[in-house]
């Protein structure tokens, strides 16, 4: 993973490099030296790690050098994390005929994936993009993102506390929908249903959100917590989380409130869409903000049915999305493609 951010294909990367570590595997996770990556790595023992500049896609000095490391590791399997990591460490990998694998975690310009053996989309709709663009389907394999938060049941929220706790988490940027969630916050106030709303995350939009806040006259009901490392924390008193993505290509954290049982809402995109029903979260319009305040209205009038959709998506979770019903699809593919099972 050569990105120098964390979001969450960097959570993701982080992630499978702990849990294959975990199952006794070397793993060696090669990174960009400036990576915000590198110390959620650091902070697991096990992985080793490697750390290189890399100026951009077309850095030979970055190949030449990953290819080195792969050698001297012994790698078995070289698994590639976005467009940068394919471009460079694919062909490097290829130099050395090892097999490789590329999550493509969205859209992806295949340009940069030319010298990678097998993708690996998301999503059903990544998938389908990738057979349009002419990658036969015996290259493909479909594998979720899957979250490290240990499962607990859906928690029992007080009846007495009618004012509706609202929990969202994510990067401050355009996309992530913010400014939705603020003014659906505003909208669903007027409608006169108590809430309070907590925001977890930082990022470029973190100064226009607060003077759209203090513009709707929300300062008091919405509080801006910053980075927090500890996700499960804030949604674990959330009687609600949402996420307001005008695009989402898959939504982790989607995944960690399923695991702790908390109710979603969550606008109908890519990752939503794929993981989540009508079964499992209320779905609304991207873009909407008094779609969502219904969404609001309906979870603080009914509790019960809330409650019943975060079981039901818990279930969901344990069977599909869970560290260990995930990595043994990697770990299956690793062996199909040549890697060593033991």
């Amino acid at each position: 993973m050569l990105a120098k951010g964390f979001g969450g294909a960097e959570r993701s990367f982080v992630d499978l490099c702990a849990a294959l570590c975990a199952r006794g595997h070397q793993v060696l996770a090669i990174c960009e030296r400036r990576a915000e990556a590198r110390p959620f790595l650091e902070a697991t023992d096990a992985v080793a790690i490697r750390t290189l500049t890399v100026r951009g896609p077309w850095d030979l000095i970055a190949r030449r050098a990953i290819k080195r490391t792969l050698k001297r590791f012994g790698a078995e399997i070289v698994q590639l994390h976005l467009a940068r990591a394919a471009g460079l460490a694919g062909p490097a990998a290829a130099a050395l005929n090892i097999p490789t694998l590329a999550k493509t975690h969205n859209y992806v310009d295949l340009k940069y994936y030319l010298a990678v053996g097998h993708l690996v989309p998301t999503t059903s709709k990544q998938r389908a993009f990738l057979v349009s663009a002419g990658i036969p389907a015996r290259r493909i394999s479909l594998i979720p993102n899957f979250s490290a938060i240990a499962p607990v049941g859906p928690v029992q929220r007080d009846p007495r506390d009618t004012t509706l706790q609202v929990a969202a988490v994510g990067r401050l940027v355009y996309k992530k929908g913010f400014d939705v969630l603020l003014r659906a916050v505003a909208n669903a106030r007027q409608r006169g249903i108590a809430l309070r709303c907590v925001i977890a995350g930082a990022g470029p939009e973190r100064d226009a959100l607060s003077r759209l806040c203090a513009a709707l006259e929300l300062n008091d009901v919405v509080s801006f917590l910053g980075w927090q490392e500890d996700v499960a924390q804030c949604l674990a008193v959330a009687d609600v989380f949402v996420l307001p993505s005008r695009d989402e290509p898959f939504g982790i954290v989607c995944l960690e409130a399923m695991a702790l049982g908390v109710p979603i809402i969550a606008t109908l995109t890519d990752g939503p869409t794929e993981i989540l029903d009508r079964d499992t979260a209320l779905l609304v319009e991207r873009d909407n903000p008094d779609s969502l305040a219904t969404a609001f209205a309906e979870v603080a009038t009914n509790r019960a049915g809330a409650a019943v959709r975060a079981a039901t998506a818990h279930e969901r979770f344990n069977r599909y999305y869970s560290e260990e019903a995930v990595v043994s699809q990697y770990l299956a593919l690793y062996a199909d493609l040549g890697a060593p099972s033991g």
